[in-house]
């Protein structure tokens, strides 16, 4: 993935309409048949997964995906499953950051 990634939130999925971005969230749901799960990052994002990628509810990903030209959804490019201690307020801030001086963080 050669592609500049930002990262980003539920709250700013719309500022990043058909860009490939980077997310970290807790899986809330996981379809395995329509290959849909939802994630929350400050908010609920709806993933559309492309791969064999499975996700475990509870638990916590970074996913690097495009953000579709509506910002319904997330289509998933990589996912990278994170440990169980995420400080999710952390997550928010450097987020925030990110938007701020996007240089730093891609």
């Amino acid at each position: 993935m050669d592609n500049v990634t930002i990262r980003t939130d539920a709250s700013l999925l719309p500022q990043h309409q058909g860009k490939i971005v980077r997310i970290i969230g807790k899986c809330e749901s996981y379809d395995a048949s329509s290959r849909h799960t939802t994630l929350n990052s400050n908010g609920p994002i709806r993933l559309a997964l492309t791969g064999n990628d499975s996700f475990t509810v509870g638990n916590n990903y970074e996913i690097i995906g495009q953000v579709s030209s509506d910002a319904a959804s997330v289509r998933v490019m990589s996912v990278i499953e994170l440990s169980d201690n995420v400080n999710f307020d952390v997550v928010k801030k450097l987020v925030q950051y990110a938007q701020k001086v996007p240089e730093l963080y891609a």
